[in-house]
């Protein structure tokens, strides 16, 4: 359904062209990203198992996706048809020095357009209390809060369950 080739993403998202002089390309992860995504893995502090990448590559290879700016992984995220009816967005991560240009969003963006093509027609995801700026990102794409789970994440913090329409 969705062709290896590199697509531009070329959104509609709000996101002022003069901040991102590159060209922001969204594609499908690829066994060659592996050792960019653990990069940014480290540098947000995910600590992630690296066999998860391999499993979202092999799994759910239309829903795992990377963002290239000037032809450095700039961010990824990890998504999957959850249930017949409902996409899941497992993991967004921009690169530190990316942040707040507008990937988060074009990544975001595209992977409901392809929960859409799987015939999703919700999506949820999980976000840290303490996350306020991705909290923001997800409401301003339509997502609203539907629970909170206590302790969800190793470290004891506490999650918000979001979930929104496609």
């Amino acid at each position: 359904m969705w062709p290896d080739e590199q697509t531009s993403s070329r959104l509609m998202d709000g996101i002022d062209e003069k901040v991102i002089k590159d060209s922001v390309v969204i594609r499908r992860f690829s066994p060659a990203d592996l050792d960019a995504a653990l990069d940014i893995d480290r540098e947000v502090f995910g600590g992630y198992d690296p066999n998860i990448f391999a499993a979202f590559y092999e799994y759910h290879p239309t829903s795992t996706l990377v963002a290239e700016v000037g032809g450095q992984v700039a961010g990824f995220v990890l998504g999957f048809k959850h249930l017949p009816l409902e996409g899941r967005i497992f993991w967004l991560a921009v690169r530190p020095g990316y942040q707040s240009r507008g990937i988060g969003m074009r990544l975001m963006l595209e992977v409901l357009k392809r929960f859409r093509h799987l015939g999703a027609l919700s999506a949820t995801l999980e976000v840290r209390v303490s996350n306020k700026k991705a909290q923001s990102l997800y409401s301003s794409l339509g997502f609203h809060m539907i629970g909170v789970c206590p302790a969800y994440y190793s470290d004891g913090e506490a999650a918000i369950v979001m979930k929104r329409r496609l």
